[in-house]
């Protein structure tokens, strides 16, 4: 599968992701990087956010906590039930499952 759509938490920091927060990624690849590099330099380097229904936006993402997340869904339709989440490991590392 090629292009995903997502869902991200930043954690107990953030509020909960509403339908317009969803993001297009090309690869489950550039997903993960996102989630690592919003939770390691989201307060000093911004992130892109490919927006699936508003415009684009580059921000700054401080305080992502250990239990951020991004949930994954195969079309920007289809958020009923996610097909794969990522989320922090317990030693940091970033994982993929499927739900």
């Amino acid at each position: 599968m090629g292009r995903w759509f997502g869902l991200w938490s930043g954690g107990s920091g953030y509020g909960p992701p509403q339908p317009d927060d969803l993001e297009e990624f090309s690869s489950l690849t550039e997903a993960r990087r996102k989630l690592a590099d919003r939770h390691r330099y989201g307060y000093w380097q911004r992130s892109h956010f490919a927006f699936a229904r508003r415009e684009a936006a580059d921000v700054l993402t401080p305080c992502v906590g250990d239990d951020c997340e991004i949930t994954l869904y195969g079309s920007a339709d289809g958020l009923d039930y996610p097909d794969r989440r990522i989320f922090l490991g317990p030693r940091g590392g970033v994982r993929i499952e499927r739900c």
